[in-house]
């Protein structure tokens, strides 16, 4: 059995982003999750930003509000807003309610460094997706850092699962990177596991994205 909640939606690459486009994975993974958890986020651009993750991105660097969650947990500014992702969820939320596309009654978006195999998939099962971070290697060998969606999964014919299926903003890790679309990749879970932080771990840091309710 196949879910794929991303199926026939655009696929978004960081690679063509006028703001940041080599950190970018964050807010291009976030936005590629929002539309597979049905989203409206064609309704997320403006005339100063025709790509929505390029909106998401400059409210998230220049909100008085984000700023100061920023601070409280980086006040010595190591790293830029973009790169923590309890700041990550915390400026999604607060943009899509500056959309009007959010009540105030609950979050669309939640962060918790604990997430097991089984919210990814209650998460998907419910018509939602899910952003995470792991240890990628790129096609010079290079290992870093990066943010993919999870948009769907695997199973054999008794269930169980056997892979999950990606939206990787920069392309097909599966190639060192070599292929840039990274549309509905799938990926084992041995990699899941070896790869998403903590390396090795059952437990795993990860956005959930509740489905649109309109």
């Amino acid at each position: 059995m196949q879910i794929n909640n991303s199926k026939n939606k655009p696929y978004y690459t960081q690679r063509n982003n006028e703001i940041k486009p080599g950190s970018a994975c964050n807010v291009t993974a976030m936005i590629m999750a929002l539309s597979a958890a049905g989203w409206p986020v064609d309704r997320l651009s403006d005339s100063a930003h025709s790509q929505p993750e390029d909106a998401l991105m400059f409210f998230l660097c220049n909100d008085r509000s984000v700023r100061d969650a920023w601070l409280k947990v980086d006040p010595s500014r190591r790293y830029p807003p973009n790169e923590w992702h309890p700041v990550l969820a915390y400026d999604t939320n607060l943009f899509l309610r500056h959309k009007g596309l959010l009540g105030e009654e609950a979050d669309a978006v939640e962060f918790s460094e604990r997430r097991s195999l089984s919210q990814f998939i209650r998460t998907i099962d419910f018509g939602g997706a899910c952003v995470t971070s792991g240890l990628f290697t790129f096609k010079n060998k290079k290992v870093g850092g990066h943010v993919v969606a999870v948009v769907g999964y695997k199973t054999d014919e008794d269930g169980n699962i056997m892979s999950l299926l990606i939206d990787d903003p920069w392309g097909d890790y599966r190639t060192f990177y070599e292929n840039t679309k990274g549309n509905d990749i799938e990926m084992p879970l041995s990699d899941f596991k070896k790869i998403i932080r903590p390396a090795g771990m059952d437990i795993k840091i990860g956005h959930t994205i509740m489905k649109f309710r309109g």
